[in-house]
């Protein structure tokens, strides 16, 4: 996993930072994606993962629901899980569906959008062909980060204790689909 944090001169030090995971295998989109954050309004620290199962992985290592990111960026082709299952993996999880996740993507069919939000999407965007809609679309993560955020305060006790009881789970489950999809190269 790879990490960037960004602040701005006119956020107040007192505001929290959001967090934000993007899962993508395109190294090029991570750092479009970094340079983004830097011109954004307020602090965020941005996490790369290269593949769905990875950023199932990732989410597994959280033991409580304020250690869960604030929003997912995901990618629809990525090798191992891709987007669409990923989706669905997130679904079927009590807690981590409440996450909202903004599919970003290079398709433009009408078809991955309809699949992707019956999959449980929040929003599902086109990769810009510019830095400027690249900034544009980092600063509409950051509002449904910040919303987000403000929103799962009231849910941290129940929530944090199913998520810590789940978390062996969801790395068994998706240690398996890995050495399953390996297998079949």
């Amino acid at each position: 996993m790879t990490s960037v944090s960004s602040f701005t001169e006119s956020t107040p030090p007192s505001t929290s930072t959001l967090r934000i995971v993007m899962a993508d295998d395109d190294r090029n989109e991570h750092l479009l994606m970094a340079m983004a954050a830097e011109q954004a309004d307020r602090p965020v620290q941005l996490d790369f993962v290269d593949d769905g199962a990875l950023l199932m992985l990732e989410l597994a290592a959280c033991e409580q629901i304020d250690e869960l990111p604030d929003a997912i960026i995901l990618d629809l082709r990525m090798p191992r899980l891709d987007g669409r299952r990923t989706l669905d993996e997130l679904q079927q999880h009590p807690v981590l569906w409440q996450v909202p996740v903004v599919v970003f993507t290079s398709s433009t069919r009408s078809e991955d959008q309809m699949v992707c939000f019956e999959r449980g999407a929040f929003r599902f965007e086109t990769k810009p062909g510019t830095f400027d809609g690249m900034v544009d679309f980092f600063n509409r993560m950051a509002d449904i980060a910040t919303d987000r955020s403000i929103r799962k305060a009231p849910q941290q006790d129940a929530a944090g204790e199913l998520l810590s009881i789940l978390s062996a789970d969801i790395v068994a489950d998706i240690e398996d689909r890995i050495v399953g999809l390996d297998e079949t190269k």
